[in-house]
């Protein structure tokens, strides 16, 4: 390994861009083009031929002949009869092998110096053929990390597939040994691994410091069995406890200091989820869901309040939201109180994560690592739709039709300002459910945000964004555009649209999202005209 090597920023790797001729949107080549440029002793190996593309970028550095031989190992060599099989079967740096390191043993004996002296092992998981020999790829990793290898993997396409993402990148290997490079990478995924216990020694040009901030949050979580409720509907019996664990996957393998609440009948199967090399970092807190209080009463009181108050006064009712369900969005705030008073891990920030996070799309569980980086102070949430204040103080039109402004799904703050606004949101909870209504706790972030707005940090996006567009918008810049950015000016909220259009502007300007010509007029238009205004 280099004693100085350039280090891994996105900066760097767009001059591999016009160098290499990568297509448009295919930009994770960069990384092994890079890679191929600084890993310059010991071979490298690539682990699944494929169709050769990812082959031909990792062998794209041959300006030195110190730079090291890549073996590619391939039961079936797939490369298509073409300039690109000529050009790698031509290229002296590329040595063909058809051998299955992954199923037979006997050739992975045979090559086991080969494999062991490499500094670099390359897996493509985006491969239909790798991907289906999974348990194979995990038995080789294990097999690795006993030999003590000491080298580093890159391994794409650990994020969008389930299969891939729970039986590979979240319980294959220990958190300590890997390291996300989707960044940099593949949207789909791509991650490091090293077993090396100098790894910032080795490879300084890998941003390890990625996780420094991890111990300063406690993420809070939480499931109950609302079917075992009376008022369980149809549609919520149709999500049991086996649809909820399946897709808790991601939220229960975070190595984060995570706190879990559920009642008694869930926590064994909660526990068989959670890594127990995680064990310092997780605190269950075992609650029956009506024991949980507001003031005097329970739950249990609060249900037959809310009922009734919804056959009082009516509203656009969605089935699923129960009223043991709207109750449980409700004790997100408890149980976030109760958590930073105990404060079981010495924390200053705290985080609000759905259970089943993973359902509302892979690039949130991407995008988590980065947001948390950030470290918010205020009450930060994803602003989905703006509900004027004028119809917030309309109070029975307001819960007429359950329009909901902000999402409650995830969000962060320090210990005071997340204690204080969750405060504030309970008491926003008691006085609408006396005034006989009640329908979702998202509904009572609004009234809470208008009379303390210096209380809130938000971003923009939708459900499926909520964690992805923290730090800018990343995915479906339109939604902003058109939920926020429009309604904000239309009503007059001229302050919050600016901010919502430079969050826009700033996140095309760095590459982030795409806008077309004629969104980004209407950004543009938008932006000045609220400025104005606002002026």
């Amino acid at each position: 390994m280099q004693n100085v090597s350039p280090p891994l920023t996105a900066e760097y790797l767009q001059r591999y861009e016009k160098i290499y001729n990568i297509p448009e949107g295919q930009s994770h080549y960069r990384l092994l083009c890079y890679l191929s440029e600084v890993i310059v002793t010991g071979n490298i190996l690539n682990i699944g031929t494929g169709d050769g593309i990812n082959l031909s970028y990792l062998a794209s550095d041959s300006s030195s002949i110190k730079h090291p031989k890549i073996h590619t190992f391939d039961t079936s060599c797939r490369i298509p009869d073409n300039e690109l099989r000529q050009n790698i079967h031509n290229n002296p740096k590329v040595v063909l092998h058809y051998a299955d390191l992954l199923m037979d043993r006997e050739k992975r004996h045979y090559y086991c110096d080969l494999i062991l002296t490499s500094s670099l092992i390359f897996f493509d998981l985006l491969d239909p053929l790798l991907k289906e020999r999974l348990s194979e790829i995990v038995e080789l990793i294990r097999f690795l990390q006993e030999k003590k290898y000491a080298g580093l993997i890159i391994v794409n396409g650990i994020w969008e597939n389930k299969e891939v993402r729970d039986g590979f990148w979240l319980s294959a290997v220990e958190d300590s040994y890997k390291l996300d490079l989707t960044e940099f990478g593949h949207v789909k995924g791509t991650g490091a691994i090293t077993f090396s216990d100098r790894s910032e020694v080795d490879y300084p040009f890998l941003p390890f410091s990625q996780k420094n901030h991890r111990d300063s949050w406690t993420l809070v979580t939480a499931y109950f069995n609302l079917t075992k409720c009376s008022d369980a509907s149809a549609e919520i019996k149709a999500r049991d406890a086996v649809y909820y664990l399946h897709h808790a996957v991601f939220t229960l393998s975070l190595p984060y200091n995570l706190v879990i609440y559920c009642d008694q009948e869930s926590i064994s199967e909660i526990q068989k989820y959670r890594p127990t090399y995680l064990a310092s970092k997780t605190q269950y807190i075992i609650t029956e869901f009506d024991d949980f209080r507001i003031g005097e009463r329970t739950f249990r009181e609060y249900r037959e309040k809310i009922n009734q108050n919804r056959q009082e006064k009516p509203y656009n009712f969605d089935p699923r939201n129960t009223a043991s369900y709207y109750l449980f969005c409700v004790s997100r705030y408890i149980m976030l109180q109760n958590t930073i008073v105990q404060n079981f891990f010495v924390s200053t920030h705290f985080c609000w994560i759905n259970f089943c996070m993973e359902r509302m799309g892979y690039l949130n569980c991407v995008h988590l690592d980065e947001a948390l980086q950030v470290k918010r102070d205020k009450f930060s949430t994803c602003y989905i739709d703006f509900v004027p204040e004028s119809l917030v103080k309309d109070t029975a039109e307001y819960f007429r039709w359950g329009r909901c402004g902000m999402c409650s799904g995830f969000f962060t703050g320090n210990a005071q300002y997340m204690f204080q606004t969750c405060g504030a949101i309970l008491a926003k909870f008691v006085e609408y459910v006396d005034t006989g209504y009640g329908h979702a706790d998202e509904q009572l972030y609004s009234p809470v945000f208008f009379e303390h707005p210096d209380w809130f940090e938000q971003y923009f996006g939708d459900y499926q964004e909520m964690i992805t567009n923290y730090r800018y918008i990343y995915d479906a810049p339109e939604k902003p555009l058109r939920n926020f950015i429009r309604n904000s000016f239309s009503s007059g909220f001229y302050a919050k649209c600016t901010e919502a259009c430079v969050n826009l502007w700033e996140s095309f300007r760095l590459g982030k999202c795409s806008l077309d010509e004629g969104q980004l007029r209407e950004l543009c238009y938008y932006k000045m005209m609220s400025e104005l205004r606002a002026n």
